[in-house]
């Protein structure tokens, strides 16, 4: 298909199209003149999932290439294709405060404590670590074992989940899948929250 082709089906613009090739985030396509190409359905599956990843999950332009140079790499493991995931999400936590690394060593800890394999540098330590400073200073006197409570619930979800991935019949559909569990349904779970929230406030404050 050409790039009008392209742009119809997906229904973004040629320009953003162009802007993409140029980024490397879309891969180029078949040439077949100066300054003009064809394009296939790999295109099409590629291009709406950069627009999901950058308007429903947020990611930059920069997160979103490094998240597509990972569906690109035959040679990189499941595991690591969802840490590229990961540290496309997590924005990185301000260095400088002295409590941080005190309250990280907690987290450390905590996660020690509940058995689960993570790495060391997995931006959701710190990510965790910051938030509790954050409610250290509003003076809630709360340490991780806060969290555990959601961390049950989180560590079903992330199963349910990974099951999902590993029985995909294909490395690209289980890649595609890992990506847009983490991306996407990251904001699906924010919003049952919101909706579970709600319908608990009205039975219980709303008297």
């Amino acid at each position: 298909m050409r790039i009008s082709d392209l742009s119809r089906q997906s229904g973004i613009s040629i320009a953003t199209i162009k802007f993409y090739l140029r980024e490397g985030v879309l891969p180029t396509g078949h040439p077949t003149a100066p300054n003009q190409a064809t394009y296939s359905e790999a295109h099409l599956r590629r291009l709406r999932l950069i627009r999901v990843l950058a308007e429903v999950g947020g990611l930059s332009l920069s997160a979103v290439r490094r998240v597509v140079e990972a569906l690109g790499d035959e040679g990189l493991p499941l595991h690591d294709v969802l840490g590229v995931a990961h540290r496309a999400l997590e924005k990185p936590v301000p260095s400088g405060d002295p409590g941080l690394d005190a309250v990280r060593r907690e987290v450390d800890a905590w996660i020690e404590a509940r058995g689960w394999e993570v790495t060391a540098d997995a931006p959701a330590r710190d990510a965790l670590a910051s938030t509790l400073v954050a409610l250290r200073s509003l003076g809630w006197q709360v340490g991780p074992r806060v969290f555990d409570r959601y961390a049950g619930h989180m560590d079903e979800i992330a199963r349910h989940e990974l099951a999902y991935v590993a029985g995909m019949e294909s490395r690209e559909a289980a890649i595609e899948a890992t990506v847009i569990g983490t991306v996407v349904f990251e904001r699906a779970m924010v919003a049952l929250r919101r909706l579970a929230q709600e319908h608990h406030s009205r039975r219980r404050l709303d008297a």
